[in-house]
C-alpha cells in the first residue's frame, strides 16, 4: 500500500468537542488543530499540506488566510501603541528615543509572529467554524492523492 491509499490514523480529538481554550493553544504552539500532534509549518513562512498524525489539511482556498493579517495587525498595533504611551507618559522617555525603536518593532515583530497569526486563525476557525473544520479532515485523502498525480506528471 502506498501512503496516499493507506487509511488515515483514528483522530484522538474530535472537532466537536474542541474548546476556545484548546484552539487558542493548539494554534500558539504552532500545532494541528484537529490532533495537537503534527506541525502546521514547514520552515519559517511555509506549512505543510496535512497534518502528519491525522491527515488533517491545511490548504484553504486563495485569501483564506487574510484573517491572519488582522490578527498579526492588531497585536502589532496594540503592542506599539501600549508599549509606547507607556514608555512616554510613565517613564519619560524622550519621543526622539522612542519613535526609531517603535519603527524597527513594527517592522520587525509581524515578521517573527507571522506563523503564530496563521496557526491562531487556523485553529480559531476550526473552533468557530466546526462544519467547516469536519471537511478538511473527510477531504484531506483526496488532496493527498492530488499532489500524488501531479509529483507523477
Amino acid at each position: 500500500m502506498t501512503a496516499a491509499t493507506q487509511p488515515a490514523p483514528e483522530v484522538e480529538f474530535s472537532i466537536g468537542k474542541l474548546t476556545f481554550r484548546q484552539a487558542f493553544q493548539r494554534g500558539f504552539r504552532l500545532r494541528c488543530p484537529a490532533c495537537s500532534r503534527g506541525k502546521l509549518f514547514r520552515n519559517w513562512f511555509q506549512m505543510h499540506g496535512c497534518c502528519s498524525n491525522c491527515r488533517f489539511s491545511y490548504e484553504r482556498p486563495a485569501g483564506y488566510f487574510l484573517g491572519s493579517t488582522y490578527i498579526n495587525y492588531g497585536c502589532t498595533a496594540s503592542l506599539t501603541t501600549v508599549t509606547y504611551v507607556i514608555l512616554l507618559f510613565g517613564f519619560g522617555v524622550a519621543r526622539e528615543r522612542l519613535l526609531p525603536i517603535a519603527l524597527a518593532f513594527c517592522v520587525i515583530f509581524p515578521l517573527v509572529f507571522f506563523r503564530f497569526a496563521r496557526s491562531l486563525w487556523l485553529s480559531l476557525d476550526c473552533y468557530f467554524d466546526r462544519a467547516g473544520a469536519s471537511e478538511a479532515m473527510s477531504g484531506a485523502g483526496s488532496i493527498e492523492s492530488r499532489s500524488e498525480v501531479t509529483d507523477k506528471l
